[in-house]
């Protein structure tokens, strides 16, 4: 290239360079702009940073077109140059030029640069933009996909109450597909009713677009399918707001309860209804009478309480089993209502004994009614397995007027009368009437409570114990259990030398004040026979305490007494209260539980199941074990809800983490429920029968009892 078209080729200054920055040539406006510049000298003196026009001539040598260097150049006078190269084409064995072109840094390039600035900050806004509306699209889909997934139905209204959506929970329940129902009024998808007044119930969605705040459903609400199917449902409505505030709409969720509602009244049913005859029980009783005596304002008109007492049922006990004696008190529950009129009430009391409440009832029509009942079980003939056996009613009638009466007074008046008609020759009515008042009250005193105080003087208590048994054989399970584990069982041997079970004289004990010492002697008895004998072979002694001692201030101290005078483990003394005098007794019981524990003692919760409050109190006992009411295991093989109680009960102590024990097993087929259950130990007549306590001891040091690591099965029956 001659000089002139060197000069002629660009007005901005140029520069022809070897690959190592060295100047070969130059134009006039390299010249000017970089006077004192000669060929021969380096590019690098001119360069803000020497390193970087390395770079650059590397970059430079490799590009036949130009491309904007990593430095910027300097002029004498303070002028900076832009720098772009490219290599200059020539021979292949020639070596390696470089074109350099530098343009002024100028105003014009400052905005391009900020034009640059501007679109990237453009692409940016874009990329965020977007980014912000694929992330709404994704909470969208997310959102479309929960209300498709959760366990609750959902309803979505406009502001005038039509739905326009539905997911596949509310689709099931209501019968109408989320397209038919769109755009309908919500009280055509939507009818609900009253269960029990099978009234039209109000629609919650109209209330919240009228006053803008959540409502729920009122109780006892049902909703109508569209093929007329019924759910019983719990629900809640709530408005739809937009960013401003406004209202656009209402959202409606609800599930079904129906499976929880008829599960729920069956429990009340069975809190308040005796298991065996479905009569009312004592506890629903009492109520009844209680809200009968302290009515607002008074009592009107006259009524009558009777209460009745089967005789000869031991006889049919003893003779046939307990099997016969809950089939004759099942058959005298439709027997006995023959008699009654609609308002009256007949409920099973415990054992053999009945109660009727004959309200707003003239006196010669409840002495009519009464002896009527008594009659009807004197023609009664009950067969069992060909045997015939005749019974009779003993009953005790109380007529009364005015509110003067307690109920503790009212009850007792009637269980002295009935008492004082068993002791007149059974089979017979006694009315009551206030001059045999004192004479049947300490009847009743001479009678139970004399025969207890003497069974203490004449050491006549006896202790026996029965086997609880683990149904799993895996050790792995249960490693706390290594040895016997059993319960012990309170008898009072009579002047005849008969054992009386502990139902016959603990009521009156109760009702006397006397279970404390009963509580005392069975406690210092068991820890002297566990100290004689040796506990080594013994995983878990079981010992009920009453509801009384629980509200004794001295108790606890007694039981600590104990353990300091006999040689015995407090980890193998598991402690048996029941339900209900724990609730009776909350805030003692789990001080003694409390101050128990720490020693290292257990507890166990009797009778679980009975009351309707038992899982919510449960979370306030820190016991070890729920012994399932028996109640509900009689007939677990052939009722689906005692079934499903008792599963329900089983997973509740698990997930709590307690055993959970079965009580009254007595034939295989329960004991095969009871398995497939995972019901941790068993324990009834099926399992082991009852035997005194020292024998029990004696043949577990001998090796001649079953200790709980043993396996059991079905063939155990």
């Amino acid at each position: 290239m001659n000089k002139k078209s060197w000069d002629d080729l660009l007005p901005e200054p140029l520069l022809l360079l070897s690959a190592h920055g060295k100047i070969i040539d130059m134009n006039h406006a390299a010249l000017r702009a970089f006077r004192g510049l000669a060929n021969g000298s380096q590019l690098h003196d001119l360069a803000n940073d020497p390193a970087k026009l390395d770079s650059s001539l590397r970059l430079w040598v490799r590009s036949g077109d130009f491309i904007r260097g990593l430095v910027v150049v300097s002029s004498p006078n303070g002028e900076r140059y832009t720098t772009y190269g490219a290599r200059r084409q020539g021979a292949k064995d020639s070596p390696a030029q470089v074109i350099v072109r530098c343009d002024v840094e100028s105003t014009a390039n400052q905005r391009f640069i900020e034009i640059t600035r501007r679109v990237n900050d453009l692409n940016r806004e874009v990329a965020r933009r977007q980014h912000a509306e694929s992330q709404l699209f994704a909470e969208k889909e997310l959102a479309q996909v929960t209300l498709h997934c959760i366990g609750d139905a959902v309803i979505t209204t406009d502001t005038e109450g039509k739905v326009n959506y539905l997911n596949p929970i509310a689709e099931t329940l209501t019968g109408w597909s989320e397209a038919e129902s769109r755009g309908r009024p919500m009280i055509e998808v939507f009818r609900i009713f009253n269960e029990q007044t099978r009234e039209p119930a109000e629609n919650p969605v109209a209330r919240v677009l009228a006053y803008g705040h959540t409502v729920g459903l009122a109780n006892h609400t049902v909703l109508l399918h569209r093929d007329g199917t019924e759910f019983a449902i719990e629900d809640s409505a709530a408005p739809i707001r937009d960013r401003g505030g406004r209202l656009i709409g209402a959202v409606m969720v609800f599930h079904d309860v129906t499976h929880a509602r008829k599960l729920a009244a069956k429990v009340t049913h069975q809190a308040n209804h005796d298991g065996l005859t479905g009569l009312l029980n004592r506890q629903a009783f009492e109520q009844r009478l209680r809200n009968l005596l302290e009515a607002p304002g008074g009592m009107d008109g006259s009524h009558s309480l009777l209460f009745m007492d089967l005789d000869q049922f031991k006889v049919i006990n003893d003779t046939c089993g307990h099997l016969a004696g809950d089939a004759l008190l099942r058959t005298l529950g439709p027997v006995l209502q023959g008699h009654l009129r609609h308002s009256d009430l007949l409920a099973r009391l415990g054992g053999d004994e009945f109660g009727v409440l004959l309200q707003d009832c003239p006196v010669p029509v409840a002495k009519r009614i009464a002896s009527a009942l008594k009659e009807e079980l004197e023609e009664l003939n009950f067969t069992w397995d060909g045997k015939p056996f005749r019974v009779g009613l003993s009953i005790g009638q109380v007529n009364f007027s005015d509110s003067s009466w307690s109920l503790a007074d009212l009850l007792n008046a009637a269980d002295n009368a009935c008492y004082l008609a068993k002791e007149n020759g059974r089979n017979r009515i006694h009315l009551y009437s206030s001059d045999d008042q004192a004479l049947a009250h300490r009847f009743r005193q001479t009678q139970w409570v004399g025969r207890i105080r003497e069974a203490f003087e004449e050491d006549r208590f006896r202790l026996h114990c029965q086997a609880i048994v683990p149904t799993s054989s895996d050790p792995s399970e249960r490693p706390e259990e290594d040895g016997a584990h059993f319960e012990v069982l309170l008898r009072l041997v009579d002047k005849d030398g008969k054992l009386v079970p502990p139902m016959a004289f603990i009521p009156t004990a109760e009702r006397y004040n006397l279970m404390v010492g009963i509580d005392q002697w069975v406690l210092k008895t068991a820890f002297s026979k566990l100290a004689m004998w040796g506990s080594e072979r013994v995983t878990t002694c079981s010992i009920n305490l009453s509801g009384a001692s629980l509200g004794d201030e001295g108790f606890l101290q007694f039981i600590n007494d104990c353990f300091k005078r006999f040689t015995v483990l407090p980890q193998i003394i598991c402690f048996e209260i029941t339900e209900t005098e724990a609730i009776a007794n909350l805030a003692n019981a789990r001080h003694i539980i409390q101050s128990l524990k720490t020693l290292g003692c257990r507890f166990s919760l009797d009778d679980f199941g009975s009351g309707m409050s038992s899982f919510g109190y449960l979370k306030n006992l820190p016991v070890d074990y729920l012994k399932i009411d028996g109640t509900f295991i009689k007939n677990l093989a052939n009722d689906p809800i005692d079934h499903a109680m008792v599963a329900a009960i089983n997973n509740i102590g698990h997930v709590m983490g307690l055993k959970t024990i079965a009580e009254f097993v007595e034939s295989a087929s329960v004991l095969h429920e009871l398995l497939e259950l995972g019901v941790d130990y068993v324990q009834g007549y099926g399992i082991a029968k009852p035997e005194p306590l020292e024998t029990y001891l004696a043949n577990l040091v001998n090796g001649n009892c079953q200790r709980s690591s043993g396996a059991l099965s079905e063939k155990n029956l």
